[in-house]
């Protein structure tokens, strides 16, 4: 029987506005996406700030195209342009209302952690959070799952995972 209950965010409970990809290569020529989604990895690992990391990503890209169409700023906003899927949260509400204790699992650098604690409020909508930047490594590494599993105390087998990517 399951007991916990993970859910991932992106994809899940929260969904962008707007395909970023395109919205960073509009703006600054192809090339930006990629290094901006690249430079992320580290932060989503817990080894480094996103705006140090997307610090580097812009002097990259301007040292390779001779310009610097946006700022640290204004995609640390892009990452906060999200919104909660109303209809995900309630079938999370009512399964908390069973019993299940549910938690996020979630792929996440520091600045969204803070974005979603104390802007979105999902600390009021779950009975735990386990973010990668805290847990120092992301999904699919089955690292994060054995850090989350021993955190819970309780068997794998009594778990149960909501995630939009299938590789987790």
């Amino acid at each position: 029987m399951i007991s916990v209950l993970l859910w991932d965010c992106d994809g899940v409970l929260q969904h962008t506005a707007r395909d970023w990809g395109a919205a960073l290569d509009e703006r600054g020529g192809p090339g930006l996406a990629r290094r901006v989604f690249a430079a992320e990895g580290p932060a989503l690992r817990g080894q480094t700030t996103l705006a140090a990391a997307l610090e580097v990503a812009l002097v990259e890209h301007e040292a390779a195209t001779g310009s610097r169409p946006v700022e640290v700023p204004e995609l640390l906003a892009m990452w906060e342009s999200v919104e909660l899927d109303p209809d995900a949260v309630e079938v999370l509400r009512q399964v908390r209302s069973l019993g299940v204790s549910c938690h996020l699992a979630t792929n996440q650098q520091d600045h969204r952690v803070r974005h979603m604690r104390e802007v979105m409020g999902y600390d009021a909508l779950v009975d735990g959070s386990f973010y990668s930047s805290l847990l120092g490594v992301a999904k699919p590494d089955p690292v994060f799952f054995e850090r989350v599993l021993d955190a819970l105390g309780v068997p794998a087998h009594d778990v149960g995972f909501v995630d939009d990517v299938a590789a987790n």
